[in-house]
């Protein structure tokens, strides 16, 4: 109980420090350079993503929805590469899930722009299954699969670490 009130406590000091932050994005058109990556790991329904996060169970998951036509969008995926940077992929899986029109959208935008975590393109019912309502969308798993935290907006390096840092154990 006493891990559960640190999280939470955690939570509340990030979204008050972070109120600032949470212009997200609700829409728009702008889209990325040409060519293709290699970073795009394919496209998720919502049996894919139930699949992926069984598969990862015992792990904290992060996942952010996010666009490559959002600017606040592409202040977090720099983030998101500090976090894979500092946690192994045993103790933290990370989905950025793209809600662009296409596959080919996302893949030109990451050729020039290219990314050390996992990029997937979301069916459209995967958002709304979510809750989704503007992005960047954050949701924080634990390592039980259980929601820890799920907030539009962006956030620091420094803030998702101390609540991940928690959540993971360290």
């Amino acid at each position: 109980m006493k891990a559960n009130a640190k999280i939470l406590a955690a939570l509340i000091l990030c979204l008050c420090m972070g109120l600032g932050l949470l212009a997200g994005c609700s829409g728009g058109s702008e889209q990325g350079a040409s060519g293709k990556s290699g970073g795009v790991l394919g496209t998720l329904d919502m049996p894919g993503i139930e699949r992926h996060f069984a598969a990862n169970k015992g792990k904290v998951t992060l996942v952010m929805f996010w666009a490559t036509w959002c600017p606040a969008c592409k202040t977090e995926i720099p983030v998101l590469e500090q976090l894979r940077a500092k946690y192994p992929a045993d103790k933290l899986d990370i989905m950025a899930i793209s809600v662009d029109d296409t596959e080919q959208v996302m893949a030109e935008y990451l050729k020039s722009r290219p990314t050390t975590v996992d990029v997937y393109l979301s069916k459209a019912e995967v958002g709304s299954e979510f809750g989704v309502k503007s992005i960047p969308a954050l949701y924080l798993l634990d390592k039980d699969g259980q929601v820890a935290f799920n907030s539009a907006g962006v956030y620091p390096f420094e803030m998702l670490d101390n609540v991940i840092g928690q959540l993971v154990g360290d």
